[in-house]
């Protein structure tokens, strides 16, 4: 063992010496299987469960809320596998293995025949859950369909696999390895098989059972030399978890006839005498155990599967975690609204960690991420608070607080990326930039607001200044390219050294601009993945970029998948985006991190870049960013929130001035490293995809919904109904000679052509 156990301090030793249990409480795992379930399974780091039985030979695949999410039939098993024959007997899947992110699932079919073509007679089966196809990954003389089942683990790109003979295969399956090359063999000492495999993380250990000892191996070492542990009873399978009820609950937990024997963690590393205790006593017959990501353990029994969580468990559980996090999210973003005594309605950009002092200037960004997630949080609960905020954040944002400062603009209403709260000019010290990404967001935000609180006569005003005030759409679109040019002229037109070329979040502007002037050829090419540039991590699983194989931060493909109508409802995007996901997960079964890592902007230590842009193809640090990794839940799984519910469970959040607690960024690199600030739009895209988890199509009711083009006629609210007040409203602003009333050029001038352009506006609806 390496000298690091040394370093423990001696009060954490009598924490677990100690060895205080809550009480474990075991309920159903809901499966349409016969009884009988032969081997469970869960991925480390995101949210799939799976179990197998042999009667009828089928392995489902669920959630975490138990929700069925694909089943394998003993007809697909035997179409793969022709020279077997399978039956109701103990042949068929005997183990699983999921991969960390869930991305595969590998199955360990046994057949108690020999093969007529003299190849192995059992195969690994494996399951990919991002393409939904079944291949052969190995085949092999393994075992287990008569005896005791065998022992399957995949970690760091490698599946260990156990034979009822006595060695242990290890096989690469690594991200691109669909048929398995054997690597390398090893046994227990005297040769007994191996009938369960567990991971200790953050330890480096791997632990092993015979069905008479406990085994760790040293992951660090380049030998593979498995050590004693301690004895055990008809040991069938072995779970490691280090976030299942109390602290001092975590280590080995140990599957045999008579129930589950814990092994705590010093003793499991040799630190404490070996004197583990019964955890949990069974009637009937065990089979397999596995540790899920939530904090639990996964068992297969004679009598079906079964859950178990431990009383002494003081964290929320997923359901109560994501409505917290969303709330958490509330706080921080809620706060950063003129949060240090400035004019109200300014939204900083981005809130420091607790302790730390504010430095971060006002952003239409920070304004329009906030308005988004107050149109989610009153959808889901109604709260009127939230149009009180939205309110003043508009009102602010378009220059009509009553105190006058109003945000500057260019000519073509393009706004400043940071403000002075104070003067409404470009903010001291920061880039004057007129952005074009900026200002998207904001209309964004008022489009969606004005819809929403459409009986809201300031939000509406509000909203109509803000997206009226826009000119010159289409001259900010490149002629031939379609690039978009990210910065504008303060005299109006773009910046033209600033063009950047499809594929990247602006294809949110280029939408907007199909709908209020005359971009919708350069919509349609930015929504075309054929003729843009792809990147592809993963063979066959190509992601759209802005260059050839370059990868974009995950942002990038959530921003539009959240808030665009059309990327939402397109298969092509969908499967864009799975496939972004699925090259993430591929990542984390490579290099086996902490946590589910997903890469996409945010703040880093300053040798890694300060705030960076991360991807796969530049990640300094290895960090991971949790609300993205949330975010990806707008598709409506579960899966990936788990993923981020694993990284709360095991301490990951962070606390801010705000006095919010929430998940936000964390190093595999250096665990210890804790951001100094976090962007509000950083943030709150991922309490967008809890929002999807806590009343499904939040997204598609209330954010990803079309443009309401502006519309002449229609002067009376609600919005894009036309009916006789918009006839009195304009014939009482044409009489008083009002703008309102002024439709047709020259303008200022009211005539004849202003009542032609308004009917003919209005006996068409306005389209």
């Amino acid at each position: 063992m390496s000298v690091r156990v040394l370093t423990i301090p001696i009060l954490m030793l009598a924490s677990y010496c100690a060895g205080a249990h809550g009480a474990p409480v075991a309920e159903p795992w809901h499966t349409q299987q016969t009884d009988p379930v032969s081997a469970v399974a869960a991925a480390q780091l995101s949210g799939w469960y799976a179990t197998s039985e042999t009667a009828q030979d089928s392995i489902e695949i669920r959630d975490i809320r138990q929700d069925l999410i694909h089943r394998i039939t003993r007809d697909e098993l035997e179409v793969l596998l022709p020279w077997m024959t399978l039956d109701q007997g103990n042949d068929g899947p005997r183990a699983l293995a999921w991969t960390d992110s869930g991305r595969a699932l590998l199955i360990v079919v046994c057949d108690d025949a020999p093969s007529p073509d003299g190849l192995g007679p059992d195969a690994v089966v494996r399951y990919d859950t991002t393409t939904d196809e079944l291949s052969v990954f190995s085949r092999a003389d393994i075992g287990g369909a008569d005896g005791e089942a065998p022992a399957a683990l995949h970690h760091e790109g490698q599946l260990w696999l156990s034979t009822q003979a006595g060695p242990v295969h290890i096989y690469d399956a690594r991200r691109n390895v669909t048929s398995g090359s054997l690597q390398s063999t090893w046994s227990l000492p005297g040769g007994d098989p191996v009938l369960g495999l567990a991971v200790a993380r953050e330890l480096n250990l791997l632990f092993a059972v015979s069905d008479a000892q406990l085994y760790r191996i040293e992951l660090t070492q380049a030998a593979i030399t498995p050590e004693i542990v301690g004895p055990v009873d008809d040991a069938r399978a072995v779970a490691y978890s280090d976030h299942l009820g109390a602290a001092s609950q975590e280590g080995a937990f140990v599957l045999g006839n008579s129930g589950i024997t814990h092994v705590p963690r010093f003793q499991a590393t040799g630190l404490l005498a070996y004197a583990p205790t019964q955890y949990l006593s069974l009637t009937s017959v065990p089979s397999d155990l596995a540790a899920t990501p939530c904090g639990r353990l996964l068992m297969g029994t004679s009598t079906g599967a079964q859950i178990i969580r431990d009383d002494a468990d003081t964290r929320h559980d997923f359901e109560a975690w994501v409505r917290d996090e969303f709330q958490q999210v509330i706080n921080y973003a809620e706060g950063l609204v003129a949060p240090d005594g400035g004019p109200s309605g300014w939204v900083i950009d981005a809130d420091v960690a607790a302790g730390g002092s504010r430095f971060h200037p006002p952003s239409p960004d920070g304004a329009a991420w906030l308005i988004m997630l107050e149109i989610a949080k009153d959808h889901l609960a109604g709260d009127q608070a939230s149009s009180d905020t939205v309110r003043s954040i508009l009102r602010r944002y378009a220059g009509l607080m009553p105190d006058g400062i109003a945000p500057t603009v260019t000519a073509d209403g393009i706004m400043h990326h940071w403000y002075d709260p104070w003067t409404g000019a470009s903010a001291p010290g920061w880039s004057d930039e007129y952005a074009t990404l900026s200002t998207m967001l904001i209309v964004m935000a008022a489009d969606r607001a004005r819809r929403f609180y459409q009986d809201d006569a300031q939000i509406v005003e509000a909203a109509d200044v803000i997206i009226g005030r826009i000119s010159n759409w289409d001259s900010y679109i490149q002629p031939g390219t379609n690039a978009m040019y990210f910065r504008a002229a303060a005299t109006g037109g773009p910046d033209f050294g600033t063009a950047s070329a499809p594929y990247n979040e602006g294809v949110i502007f280029i939408e907007q601009a199909a709908a209020y002037a005359n971009a919708s050829h350069a919509l349609g090419a930015w929504l075309d993945r054929a003729s843009l540039p792809e990147a592809e991590y993963v063979d066959g699983l190509p992601v759209t970029t802005n260059w050839p194989g370059n990868h974009l931060p995950a942002f990038v493909s959530l921003y539009p998948y959240i808030a665009q109508n059309a990327t939402r409802g397109s298969g092509n995007w969908s499967r864009h985006l799975e496939n972004l996901l699925a090259s993430h997960g591929a990542w984390v079964d490579d290099n086996a991190p902490r946590f589910m890592t997903v890469f996409s902007a945010g703040t880093t230590k300053p040798e890694w870049g300060g705030y960076n842009a991360d991807s796969l193809s530049n990640h300094p640090g290895d960090v991971t960013t949790f609300p993205a990794l949330m975010a990806f839940s707008t598709t409506g799984r579960t899966a990936p929130s788990v993923g981020a519910y694993h990284a709360y469970r095991k301490g990951a959040r962070q606390s801010f001035e705000t006095g919010a607690s929430l998940l936000y960024r964390r190093s595999d690199i250096d665990p210890g490293y804790t951001p100094g600030d976090a962007g509000l739009p950083d943030v709150v895209i991922g309490a967008l995809g809890l929002a999807e988890l806590i009343r499904p199509g939040t997204a598609d009711a209330v954010l990803a919904i079309p443009y309401q083009p502006e519309c002449p006629a229609d002067l009376a609210p609600p919005r894009g109904n036309l009916n006789f007040f918009d006839v009195s409203i304009f014939l009482s602003a044409f009489n008083s000679a009002n703008p309102t009333a002024d439709l047709a050029r020259p303008f200022g001038e009211f005539n004849f052509f202003d009542v032609s352009a308004y009917l003919s506006a209005f006996a068409n609806g306005c389209p």
